[in-house]
C-alpha cells in the first residue's frame, strides 16, 4: 500500500506537469528563455564551452552546471531549453515521491497519498517546474536531504543518513543559496540529539562532510576568477534591497531608471553597480568592496532603525503566510489565468496552510522528536525567506513542508475523539487564524501592479519568436497600465511596423 501511495503522486505529477508543459511549449514564453532563464542558459553554455568570464559567479552555478552536463551528454544548444523544462517535470515528480514518503513515515499510507497528490497537483510547483530555473532542482535536493535527516533523527547511529543529509543540503545550497541555513542546521541538530556524546559528535562530523562540496566550488571559482568563495556575489545587494528603507520586502523593485537592454538582462545587477558607484563617489565597482558596502548598509539599517526594520519584517511575515504568490520575474496569478491546465486548480498556499495545522498538531502528539526537527527546519527556511524577499519562488520549500503536514489531515477524524478538548479547540482556532491570515488582503499584499511587467515580458518573448500579433496586443496592454513603459512602447512600435511590412508584402 505504501508503494502505491507513492507511485500514484508520481504518475499524477508527470501527467499534470507534461500536460501543462505541452501547452506552455506552444506559447512565446515556452519557446524562448527570459530573464533568469536566459542567464541560466547563457551560463550553462559558457560552462559547457569552457568560456566562462574571468569574474566571480554572480549567481549560483549549480543548476547551470547540470544543464552543461546535458550539453556534454549530447543535447544541442537549441534543444537545451525544452529539455531543461522536461527535466523540471521529472524533478517535480521526484519531489512528489519524497513528500509522500515523508508524510507516510509520519502518518501512514493514506497521508502519503494525500500529501503526494497535493504536492504533485500544486499549480505553483508545476508553474516553476516548467521553467528553466534552479527552484525545482534545489527543492528536490532539499526534500531528499530532509527525508534522510528525519531517518537520522530517529536513529542517530545511522552515519549514512547524516552524511546523505549533509551532502544533499550542501548541493541544494550550491544550486540555490537560500538553503544554506538548512545545511548549517543538520550538524547543529546532531549535537542536540538525546544520545551519547561520542555518538552526537560522530553524527555532527558526518553531517559536515558537505563542506567538501563548498570547497570544490570555491576552488572552481578561484580557478576561473582568482577570487575564493562559494557564495554568488548577487546576495549582498539583494539583502540590502530587500531591507532598505522604503522596500516592500515582497519582491525586488528598481530604484533607478535603466536602459531597456540592462533592465531585460538583470536589473538588480545593473542597479547594484550604478548605486554603488553613485554612493561611493564614482569608485570603480570592485566586487568585494561593493558587497562589503551593501552588507554594511544592511547592518546599519538594522542597528540604527530597529523599529523600522521590525515593521518591515512584520509585513514580510504577513506576506509570507498570505495566499497571494508574490512577483518573481512573473506574477503567478497572471500566468495561471493563461494556462488551461492551471486556471481552475483550487490547490493553493492557503489551503495547504490550513490543512497543515491539524497535521502539525497530530505530528506533535504522535512523534514529538520528528515535530521538533521539522519545526527547526521550517524555521530555518522561513528565516532564509524573511531575510530577503518573500516572492513566490523563495517559499517553495515551505509549501512542500505544508503539503507533507497536510497529509496528516487524512486520518485525523479517527484520532480527533482521542485528543483532549484543549487540543481540539486549539487546532480549530489555529486553523481559523491560518485561514484569516492566508485569505485576507491587508496593505496591498495582493498587488496586481506587477501585471505590467508580465504583459511587457510576454510581448518581448512574442516579438522574439515572430508572433507580432501577440507582441502588439501585450505591449498595448502594458501601455494601458503604464503609458510611459519604455520597453513596451518600443515593442509596440516594432511589432506594428513589422505587421505593416508583412501586410504590404502581401
Amino acid at each position: 500500500m505504501r508503494q502505491i501511495a507513492i507511485a500514484l503522486p508520481v504518475l499524477a505529477a508527470l501527467a499534470y506537469g507534461l500536460g501543462h508543459l505541452g501547452w506552455y511549449l506552444g506559447t512565446p514564453l515556452g519557446r524562448v528563455p527570459v530573464l533568469d532563464e536566459r542567464e541560466n542558459m547563457d551560463l550553462a553554455a559558457a560552462i559547457a564551452s569552457g568560456s566562462l568570464p574571468h569574474a566571480p559567479f554572480y549567481r549560483a552555478p549549480g543548476y547551470a552546471l547540470v544543464l552543461a552536463c546535458l550539453r556534454w551528454a549530447g543535447v544541442s544548444q537549441g534543444a537545451l531549453f525544452p529539455v531543461a523544462l522536461l527535466l523540471g517535470v521529472a524533478l517535480h515528480a521526484a519531489g512528489a515521491a519524497l513528500v509522500a514518503r515523508i508524510s507516510g513515515r509520519w502518518f501512514g499510507a493514506g497521508a502519503a497519498l494525500l500529501a503526494g497528490l497535493l504536492y504533485a497537483m500544486d499549480p505553483v510547483l508545476v508553474h516553476f517546474a516548467t521553467q528553466a530555473l534552479d527552484s525545482t532542482l534545489s527543492l528536490t535536493l532539499f526534500l531528499a536531504g530532509l527525508d534522510l535527516l528525519l531517518v537520522a533523527a530517529s536513529e542517530p547511529g545511522r552515519a549514512g543518513a547524516w552524511a546523505g543529509a549533509g551532502i544533499l543540503w550542501a548541493l541544494a545550497a550550491l544550486v540555490r543559496p537560500n538553503y544554506l541555513l538548512a545545511w548549517v542546521l543538520a550538524p547543529a541538530l546532531a549535537l542536540l540529539l538525546p544520545a551519547a556524546r561520542a555518538l552526537r559528535l560522530r553524527a555532527c562530523a558526518t553531517a559536515l562532510c558537505g563542506v567538501l562540496l563548498f570547497g570544490a566550488e570555491a576552488a572552481w571559482q578561484w580557478r576561473e576568477s582568482g577570487v575564493a568563495g562559494f557564495l554568488p556575489w548577487q546576495g549582498a545587494y539583494n539583502l540590502w534591497s530587500a531591507n532598505r528603507p522604503g522596500a516592500n520586502g515582497r519582491f525586488f523593485t528598481q530604484q533607478v531608471s535603466l536602459p531597456p537592454d540592462l533592465a531585460r538582462a538583470n536589473p538588480a545587477r545593473a542597479e547594484s553597480v550604478i548605486l554603488y558607484e553613485r554612493e561611493t563617489g564614482g569608485a570603480p565597482a570592485d566586487i568585494a568592496a561593493m558587497n562589503a558596502h551593501w552588507r554594511a548598509r544592511f547592518w546599519d539599517e538594522v542597528l540604527s532603525h530597529p523599529l523600522r526594520w521590525g515593521r518591515l519584517m512584520a509585513r514580510k511575515a504577513y506576506a509570507l503566510a498570505n495566499n497571494w504568490e508574490q512577483y518573481n520575474n512573473k506574477t503567478f496569478a497572471f500566468h495561471k489565468a493563461l494556462s488551461p491546465w492551471l486556471r481552475w486548480n483550487p490547490i493553493c498556499w492557503g489551503l495547504l496552510l490550513v490543512l497543515s495545522v491539524p497535521g502539525a498538531m497530530r505530528l506533535a502528539r504522535e512523534s514529538p522528536r520528528q515535530a521538533a526537527v521539522l519545526a527547526c527546519v521550517a524555521a530555518a527556511c522561513a528565516a532564509s525567506v524573511l531575510l530577503f524577499f518573500v516572492s513566490a519562488r523563495f517559499r517553495l520549500p515551505l509549501a512542500a513542508l505544508l503539503a507533507a503536514l497536510a497529509g496528516g489531515a487524512a486520518g485525523l477524524p479517527s484520532r480527533w475523539r482521542d485528543w483532549p478538548a484543549s487540543w481540539r479547540v486549539g487546532a480549530g482556532l489555529a486553523a481559523a487564524a491560518a485561514a484569516l491570515v492566508a485569505f485576507s488582503d491587508l496593505g496591498g499584499v495582493a498587488d496586481t501592479d506587477t501585471y505590467v511587467a508580465d504583459h511587457a515580458l510576454l510581448a518581448r518573448a512574442a516579438y522574439t519568436v515572430g508572433d507580432d500579433v501577440t507582441a502588439l496586443s501585450e505591449a498595448r496592454a502594458a501601455l494601458k497600465i503604464q503609458p510611459w513603459h519604455p520597453d513596451a512602447a518600443a515593442i509596440a512600435q516594432a511589432a506594428e511596423a513589422e505587421l505593416a511590412r508583412k501586410a504590404h508584402a502581401k
